[in-house]
């Protein structure tokens, strides 16, 4: 069994190339809105291949590495992440308004802070 801890930890998208917010409805019938941002591919040496930083609201863990052999591939593979994403899903309209936030084109996309951390730092 191969260990994982040669993938890259990412905290952030810091050179996204799309950044979009899709509303839609999911298999159960709930509504939601969520931000999908993939970064520019990244050569990644010690695996001797690329990845792309992909993230996508309440879908992902996190910020994730989807790796390819190419810039390329890389690119290809993460699209395919976000192709399942939305045939997952259904009445998907991209160009959604984030609830209550506004809406920031070309911003480092940092990881979601954790609930519990959220409220620690409300608190202090």
């Amino acid at each position: 069994m191969m260990n994982d801890d040669w993938r890259p930890k990412l905290t952030q998208v810091e050179d996204p190339i799309a950044d979009d917010y899709w509303e839609y409805v999911t298999p159960q019938g709930q509504r939601h809105t969520a931000r999908l941002t993939v970064g520019r591919p990244v050569q990644h040496p010690p695996a001797r291949a690329w990845y792309c930083p992909l993230w996508i609201e309440g879908h992902t863990p996190g910020i994730d590495a989807v790796f390819g052999q190419g810039p390329v591939d890389a690119l290809m593979n993460a699209m395919g992440v976000v192709r399942a994403f939305f045939d997952q899903n259904s009445q998907i309209v991209p160009g959604g308004k984030p609830r209550g936030a506004t809406r920031k084109r070309g911003s480092t996309v940092k990881r979601p802070q954790h609930r519990a951390a959220k409220r620690k730092s409300k608190a202090t």
